[in-house]
């Protein structure tokens, strides 16, 4: 690649350690002061440089990538797109292809030992595919350096640097082998630094990989691209059906090695009951749960600037910590969402979860309420009445309850206040509006709450140009999953789960479901595994609808949607000639016979509604691969959508 400059040794010093907590347990000696024969000539050394390989991980921790999705929506905003991280650094991948060298000069000084040699390499080996994991998903096939190479001018174009893009295919390969060759080398278990890279880790990714290999694959012709453009014509951005089993196959092998372990659990395990499932699965995501740990990041080092501000920027209006140009209760989540928990019935096993709003059961119905707010509004729609906000949502899945804040919850010794309206006897009802209106001796308003402070949905929706902050949800629901219950915080040090025990569950189930192969008894176990620790007490068959059901309810605002609908080839257009639009329930305080009720009003989301975006939720296919940096300068063929 002609753009890639000459390693310095002083980027890894620039850059220093990284910031996971507990990494690596033992740096010794002052770093800033060794020249790079000294970080060869140790172990310290060597570790300082592997902590930078680490540095390059694209993890996208803490992401908020379902906002991009039906399933939730950035509170100010109701964008939809393709969204997967992707890696193109060629700087930093030779660092990595550097410290792979460096590896075995450390042993031949005597720095390190043979075991540590072959940890570290497993390491380097597991943080590249990694990286070219991100990159494949993301363009297609690309090049494959596995050296560190340098550039050097001298006035001619050095050809040496030019690495063509391999296909996409032989990219997927790579991947998987560099897995392989890492899972061999690395450490079952490591008393080194909690958060470094195991076997398990590495067996955990290449089930990732696969997967998503198998998805592509088969699902190719459900969103094929034209091969009228180069990069198909050269299968640079190409895959086909046939390449499916072998890859799920693979899938399959990676989970059966690590559920074989033992070494695992789902943290908190099968239980029937539904409070106890709420703890354990909030506890889940407070503190490092090591039974369902398999590879992540800390944020526990004690610095400030290193956590993960997920708390201060996501916590709800009533109950958020502050800091200086920042904002809060920016995370949305839709009805679309909501709706996917499954209801308990009265023995403890799934029920159909869509929140029932009528009683004609026409609950796919949505009201458009943007410039004329009763417009659209259908005001003899036979509305299931309920005495309290929360009575809707008492039923539903542990997890919802766990990771959803929902109208009438309790959260941080509050009560959440998220209502959309008011109707008074003789008025039309009024939406999006903190109208006073009294009924007897009590003054109702119609966002549930007299002052600001006291809700944390729908305020001013629509006037907040003056801030890059949401503050109210757009929707009567907000995140709960990753915020402390107890406290609003301003530093977060929660850790991030980027591979965890449920996901290596869901992939073996997937990939059993789709291809027939594996332990089909087995692959229904583990689902039902999933279920059973929140508290359902049925057992589900095995079934491709059942295991995506609980992929979008187990990863609920994990960010794995995005990558289910881009591996899969899911995202909504409207080549179909159908409209899409995210949803959410509005819930209206009810006065017409003088006594407070509630119904609840299936409608677009605000800024997604038919006013402000006519065409609904739409992708392009060709955007299913992003654009190639520099491709002219690198002499490299361009991507579809750059053609």
């Amino acid at each position: 690649m002609k753009k890639i400059l000459r390693y310095t040794f002083a980027i890894i010093l620039g850059l220093g350690l990284c910031s996971c907590d507990k990494l690596f347990d033992s740096l010794e000696g002052d770093l800033s002061k060794m020249s790079e024969e000294d970080m060869t000539s140790s172990q310290a050394g060597m570790e300082a440089l592997l902590s930078d390989v680490y540095n390059n991980i694209p993890m996208s921790a803490f992401n908020t990538k379902d906002l991009n999705t039906t399933l939730a929506s950035y509170s100010k905003g109701a964008d939809y797109s393709i969204d997967v991280t992707g890696f193109w650094d060629y700087k930093k991948m030779r660092s990595i292809n550097y410290f792979i060298k460096q590896v075995d000069v450390a042993l031949e000084k005597k720095a390190i030992n043979k075991a540590t040699r072959d940890a570290m390499l497993g390491e380097a080996l597991f943080v590249r595919a990694y990286c070219y994991f991100a990159a494949v998903r993301r363009y297609g096939g690309v090049p494959i350096v596995t050296e560190p190479l340098d550039q050097y001018y001298d006035g001619d174009k050095n050809e040496g640097l030019y690495v063509k893009r391999s296909t996409e295919k032989e990219t997927w390969d790579f991947v998987i082998s560099e897995l392989d060759k890492a899972a061999e080398l690395l450490p079952e278990e490591r008393n080194d630094g909690k958060y470094r890279a195991t076997k398990w880790a590495a067996l955990g990714l290449q089930s990732r990989v696969a997967l998503y290999a198998a998805s592509v694959s088969k699902y190719w012709n459900k969103e094929s691209i034209p091969s009228q453009y180069k990069a198909v014509e050269k299968k640079l951005t190409y895959m086909e059906s046939s390449y499916a089993d072998t890859y799920y196959a693979k899938c399959i092998e990676a989970c059966d090695k690590i559920m074989n372990s033992g070494k695992f659990s789902l943290f908190g395990g099968a239980t029937s009951s539904v409070s106890t499932a709420k703890e354990n699965l909030t506890k889940l995501f407070q503190e490092r749960q090591d039974c369902e740990f398999i590879f992540g990041k800390s944020y526990n080092n004690g610095l400030a600037d290193a956590t993960n501000s997920f708390d201060i920027n996501y916590s709800p209006n009533q109950a958020h910590e502050t800091i200086t140009n920042g904002g809060w209760g920016n995370y949305s989540v839709t009805s679309d969402m909501v709706d996917l928990f499954d209801d308990y019935d009265g023995n403890g096993a799934r029920k159909d979860g869509t929140v029932k709003t009528r009683n004609d059961g026409k609950e796919n119905v949505f009201f458009s309420q943007i410039v004329n707010a009763a417009s659209n509004f259908d005001k003899d729609a036979p509305f299931v009445e309920y005495a309290r906000p929360q009575d809707p949502f008492q039923n539903k899945d542990a997890r919802f309850q766990a990771w959803v804040l929902y109208p009438g919850a309790d959260f941080r010794g509050k009560t959440i206040v998220a209502q959309g309206g008011i109707w008074v006897d003789g008025k039309d009802p009024v939406f999006y509006e903190n109208s006073p209106f009294t009924v007897g001796d009590v003054t109702y308003y119609g966002l549930g709450a007299k002052n600001e402070a006291e809700m944390s949905a729908f305020f001013e929706i629509g006037k907040g140009a003056t801030s890059n902050h949401a503050y109210f949800w757009s929707s009567c629901f907000g995140i709960r999953k990753f915020l402390d219950p107890k406290q609003a915080l301003k530093y977060s040090t929660n850790p991030w789960y980027d591979i965890r025990y449920a996901e290596i569950l869901l992939n073996y189930a997937e990939a059993v479901a789709e291809s027939g192969k594996g332990d089909a008894a087995k692959a229904k176990e583990v689902l039902n595994d999933i279920r059973h620790r929140a508290a359902f007490t049925d057992d589900v068959e095995l079934t491709l609808e059942n295991v995506l059901h609980e992929r979008r309810v187990e990863f609920a605002f994990e960010g794995h949607e995005s990558y289910t609908l881009y591996r899969r080839r899911e995202y909504l257009n409207t080549r179909s000639g159908n409209q899409y639009r995210k949803h959410t329930i509005l819930p209206v305080l009810d006065l017409r016979d003088g006594s407070p009720k509630y119904i609840f009003a299936r409608v677009n989301l605000y800024h997604g509604d038919v006013n402000l975006s006519a065409t609904g939720l739409n992708t392009d296919l060709l955007d299913y691969y992003g654009a190639i940096p520099n491709f002219n300068i690198n002499d490299l063929t361009p991507n579809p959508s750059q053609e």
